[in-house]
């Protein structure tokens, strides 16, 4: 297991409606037994997140969530397939290695593997052992040759495949070769000499595995790099016939809904109950809760609002919880900008802004358990979670001490405008949001008037397109998230190393640079961890990122359906999809 292994939800909420369904407990029974711990709803869950909602549950029945967003691309190894929406619409049909838990931990699929090890350090060396019994639904084992497919899909190495756009290289571009062996049934993976990788387990984890042998059947030759595209490819535009999970798709209407049945040749230990689950994508926030009134939907987790939370605690027979997601929203400097290149600046400008208030008049209206985050690289819950901020002064919201930073440094605040030393007036600053965000709007409006008292213009500016933004550097000052995760090594360096993709504001700091590779490279997570930390303190010296606050989830549904329960990761709910069911009484 990975070294950070805890994420503890906070107390969830339920409507009145299902109070009396809180007091029961349950015990074993129906197609699969969650624990006999469990119990019915969401006031369990933050000590039991893994079986809170749980019971008995029955064969038949039909059940319809909702998703944000439709489906672009079949292909979640791709860039434009790689959305929570596709994730999750999927999560019935793609094996995984490793799944995410409620409480933020990767656990061993042992429907599909017996086993997944390092075997050799050096090179690092990685051997899975594929259960016999796991199939394809036409029957096809699944074999070394779909971990192949995956990895050519993912490396990022042209030879591998010619044109292939993965959602993340990381992981698969530092393996040497993938050897079959047992039939297919034994997978070697041996990485490039020299080179490690600690999140090892994300690799066919965070993605899944798709059917090889159905694009050789297309006639794609998978050995050659132009193969490797045009499967990819068609996988990403094709509705999946086939399913390697307990569901496959029986009908898709496009830009309405994707619904499955159950997958026949499923080897899994837990049998499906539900005949049907439908996706059903609900792009407008506000018909989520007619459609939830109506039937039309018996559950979902989208994004929460103060008055979607305050609106499913009013339909009757509806439980819900507000918990903890892994994405964390943060301001972030663009340090190219000449008067943001001096740390002087950027760590007054942090001081003025107040992060509690933030938090408080935002997502904190109806989570009120929300706390400012200390941290950039971990989030409260996590082993190796420190607060590293708060110590400094930094989100206090502190006029009076920004003020003195900067009169220290020789900055003058004259008629209400900062200059400099060399008497050069501090010109308006650009803060930018992605448009629509409400949130994010009501944030940038409170930031902006912290900075005015300090001198400093900073001017709310929404953005078309935020992604597009923050890839182009084209703001000074800016909104959005990262999204952590249990993998969490490499995920330091794509943001804060020199010249990271996601190292957005042009941050530069070869002592950092130093420690976020050792730790994206070590097999020893605990040490990882630790050299983060201490990434972290650089981090919050310089003043490049303020964090604000995890961004809290909603997850809810109708009371008579078990095992729906909130998770923390992009796939949400459907991790265990496999487990949703009616219950039995």
């Amino acid at each position: 297991m990975a070294f950070v292994t805890g994420r503890q939800m906070r107390g969830p909420v339920a409507a009145l409606a299902a109070v009396a369904l809180l007091l029961g407990a349950c015990t074993g029974g129906g197609s699969g037994k969650p624990s006999p711990t469990a119990t019915i709803g969401f006031a369990d869950c933050e000590k039991n997140p893994t079986t809170c909602n749980g019971g008995d549950i029955k064969l038949g029945g039909a059940y319809t969530y909702g998703l944000e967003q439709p489906i672009a691309n079949w292909n979640v190894n791709t860039r434009d397939g790689a959305s929570p929406a596709t994730r999750q619409a999927m999560s019935g049909l793609l094996p995984q290695v490793f799944k995410v838990d409620p409480q933020g931990r990767l656990q061993l699929n042992a429907d599909l593997v017996s086993t997944a090890d390092i075997t050799n350090q050096n090179p690092e060396t990685i051997v899975y052992k594929i259960r016999p019994d796991a199939v394809w639904s036409d029957g096809i084992p699944i074999s070394a040759d779909d971990f192949v497919f995956a990895w050519k899909q993912n490396s990022g190495n042209p030879l591998h495949c010619a044109g292939c756009t993965p959602a993340a290289t990381a992981g698969y571009d530092v393996i040497k070769s993938i050897v079959g062996s047992d039939g297919g049934k034994t997978v070697t993976v041996t990485f490039i000499d020299g080179k490690t990788y600690g999140d090892w387990k994300g690799n066919f984890s965070s993605d899944g595995l798709y059917p090889s042998h159905l694009a050789t059947k297309q006639g794609f030759d998978l050995a050659k790099p132009d193969g490797v595209a045009a499967a990819s490819d068609w996988f990403a535009r094709t509705v999946p016939t086939w399913s390697g999970g307990p569901y496959q798709i029986d009908a898709y209407n496009q830009g309405q809904s994707v619904v499955l049945k159950k997958n026949d040749k499923w080897y899994g230990k837990i049998k499906p109950s539900l005949d049907t689950i439908t996706f059903k994508f609900v792009t407008d926030p506000n018909a989520i809760l007619p459609a939830l009134k109506a039937k039309e939907l018996t559950g979902m987790s989208p994004q929460p609002s103060q008055a979607l939370v305050a609106g499913v605690a009013g339909v009757p027979g509806v439980i819900y919880e507000v918990g903890e997601s892994y994405a964390w929203e943060h301001l972030t400097l663009n340090v190219r900008n000449k008067y943001l290149a001096d740390p002087v600046l950027r760590r007054a400008l942090f001081t003025a802004v107040s992060v509690k208030t933030v938090v408080e008049k935002t997502y904190g209206a109806f989570d009120k358990n929300l706390k400012p985050l200390g941290s950039h690289n971990f989030v409260p819950g996590d082993t190796a979670y420190k607060d590293v901020i708060s110590g400094t002064g930094q989100g206090t919201g502190d006029s009076e001490k920004a003020k003195k930073l900067l009169t220290d440094a020789g900055y003058k605040l004259d008629n209400g405008r900062l200059s400099t030393k060399a008497g050069e007036g501090v010109p308006t600053l650009r803060l930018r949001y992605d448009k629509g965000n409400a949130t994010r709007a009501a944030a940038a409006e409170l930031i902006s008037a912290a900075l005015k008292n300090v001198g400093i213009d900073a001017h709310p500016d929404p953005s078309d397109g935020l992604g597009q933004t923050l890839t182009a550097g084209d703001f000074d000052l800016v909104l959005a998230d990262f999204v952590n995760g249990p993998l969490y090594q490499g995920a330091a360096e794509r943001r804060w190393a020199t010249g990271a993709a996601a190292n957005y504001g042009g941050y530069s700091n070869a002592e950092l640079d130093r420690l976020v590779h050792s730790a994206s490279i070590d097999v020893d997570p605990r040490h990882a961890a630790d050299l983060l930390n201490q990434a972290d303190d650089l981090l919050t010296k310089d003043a490049y990122v303020l964090p604000l606050m995890q961004r809290p989830t909603l997850t809810f549904t109708y009371s008579e359906y078990a095992n729906i329960r909130d998770n923390p990761s992009v796939w949400g709910p459907t991790y265990n999809i496999q487990e949703w069911g009616l219950r039995s009484a």
